[in-house]
Parts: C-alpha cells; sequence; structure tokens
C-alpha cells in the first residue's frame, strides 16, 4: 500500500493527540489526587464512589438528629435534677410542719414557700429547647402548663433516627413528669393540707412526695440510659463515616507518587515523539531524491 505524505502527517497528529491527552489525564490525576473527574471514565468505581458519597451525607443527617437528640436529653436531665431539690425541699416542709412544733405562723410561711415551689416545678415544666416546649409531646409550640398545674400537651412520643434504621424515643411528657408522677399533686395538697392547718394530715403528705420522688427517679434513670445511647449512636455514626471515607478513597483517589512518576514518563514520552514528528514532518520530497 503506497503511503503518502499527507497519510503520514494525520497518523502522526493522531498518535500526537492521544498522546496529549493521556498527557492531560495524567496531570489532572496527580493535581486533584482522583482517578478520574467523570463517572464515564470509570462507571463501577463512579458507582461505588456515589454510594460512600450518599453514606456520607446520610451520617451527616444522624449526627444533627444525635445533636438535637442530645440537648433534649441533657435539657430534661437538668429539669428532673431541680424537681427531684425541690420535691426534697417540699418534703422537708411536709414533716416540719406535721410535727408538734408547727405553729400557725411557720404553716402560713411553709405555705408561702410550698406555692413558689409549685410555681418553680410548674415553670420547669413549661421549659423550652430553642422555640419548642420540652415536654408538650407533639404539641411543641404549645405551653403544655397553665398556672394551675393543668396539662395541655399530649403523649406524643418524639423520635429521633440516630443511625441507619435506630430511632430512638427522646423525650417524656409533661404528664409523665409532673401528674402521672404525682409531684404536682402532692404539692398541692401540701399546700392545701397547710391552709387547713391539719398537723397530722400535713405529716402524712411526706408519703406522696416519697412517691413523688420515686417516679422522678425513675424518668431520671430512662433518661439516662437514653443518653447513652446516643452517645453510642454517635461513636456509630463516627465509625461508619470513617469506613465510608476510606471506601471512597479506594474507589477514587490515585496514589501521588506514581501519579507524578506516570505523568512525567508520559511528559518525556510526547517529547521524544513531538522530536521524531517535528523532523518527520519536516522531510519533503527533495530530502528523499537526495
Amino acid at each position: 500500500m503506497r503511503i503518502s505524505n499527507s497519510l503520514l502527517q494525520q497518523r502522526v497528529l493522531r498518535h500526537l493527540q492521544g498522546s496529549l491527552s493521556q498527557l492531560a489525564e495524567a496531570q489532572a490525576q496527580a493535581a486533584s489526587g482522583k482517578r478520574f473527574e467523570r463517572m464515564s471514565q470509570d462507571p463501577i468505581a463512579g458507582a461505588h464512589v456515589l454510594t460512600a458519597e450518599r453514606g456520607l451525607r446520610g451520617v451527616d443527617q444522624y449526627r444533627r438528629n444525635s445533636a438535637a437528640a442530645r440537648a433534649r436529653t441533657d435539657a430534661e436531665e437538668a429539669v428532673l435534677g431541680q424537681v427531684t431539690d425541690l420535691l426534697a425541699r417540699a418534703k422537708e416542709l411536709a414533716l416540719q410542719e406535721g410535727s408538734a412544733t408547727s405553729t400557725t405562723a411557720t404553716r402560713s410561711a411553709a405555705r408561702a414557700e410550698v406555692d413558689r415551689i409549685l410555681e418553680q416545678v410548674i415553670a420547669l415544666g413549661n421549659t423550652q429547647v430553642g422555640n419548642e416546649y420540652l415536654f408538650a409531646g407533639h404539641q411543641v409550640t404549645t405551653q403544655p402548663f397553665d398556672s394551675a398545674g393543668a396539662y395541655w400537651g399530649d403523649d406524643g412520643q418524639r423520635q429521633s433516627e440516630v443511625g441507619r434504621d435506630y430511632r430512638l424515643v427522646t423525650n417524656h411528657t409533661g404528664r409523665e413528669l409532673l401528674v402521672n408522677s404525682g409531684v404536682i399533686s402532692s404539692l398541692q395538697s401540701l399546700s392545701t393540707e397547710l391552709g387547713n392547718g391539719n398537723v397530722s394530715a400535713i405529716g402524712l403528705t411526706a408519703f406522696a412526695f416519697d412517691s413523688a420522688f420515686d417516679a422522678t427517679q425513675t424518668l431520671l434513670a430512662t433518661n439516662g440510659a437514653r443518653v447513652r445511647q446516643i452517645d453510642s449512636a454517635m461513636q456509630n455514626s463516627d465509625a461508619l463515616e470513617t469506613s465510608l471515607i476510606l471506601r471512597r478513597s479506594e474507589a477514587q483517589d490515585i496514589d501521588l507518587e506514581a501519579a507524578a512518576t506516570h505523568f512525567v514518563g508520559l511528559q518525556n514520552t510526547l517529547q521524544a515523539a513531538l522530536l521524531s514528528a517535528s523532523r518527520m514532518l519536516s522531510t519533503t520530497l527533495t530530502d528523499y531524491i537526495r
């Protein structure tokens, strides 16, 4: 087959173009540290990268959910601790005014203090985290307790997805906190008996505070267990993130030293090809005749 000068030039240029493309790709790899920039360059590895990145977005969401859940459980722990202290003080007043040393004056002062304790307890029941009421169930924009201690929230349990297929209840309702526990009723009973001046009845209210205290401690223990579950979920998210980052790196990243060596090799090859091509393409018919 006769090879014309034009055909020879086309072949040389085509080979040079291919070498330039390889060099450009190697340069991009060395600069970015990634084996490919488009899915079409390696569809299988690209699919692995997309899966890993989707998983990492999920981990970010789990972290946000866990942080919000932890904020609620921390706030609840603080409230339960304060309620416990207030119950202890109320019981102390019940025992004090249920004794023979009680007088009309001391009972009046004790009643005023108990009423303040009741106000504090109701205020704690209306605790907010951000713009949401902590103990209102699902009615997070509704103040759960009025000034008389009546509960206006619902019994909804708020859940947070803190891990893959792992949902966790993150709240107690105001009904559980202050109504079913007997906290409000025991304080109201003590206030009433202090007003009535019945010393023996005042002393008997101390037993109600024992029951309310026990119920509060149960809620505190449950909340503590939830805190540990959230912490565990956060640790799992950290481990999952590390695994996904490694999987993405294995699919996409390239060894920089190897990439640089490959780039230099292609560069040298291209320079040699350019030199050879320049000599070949500059050859004319006159050169052959000579």
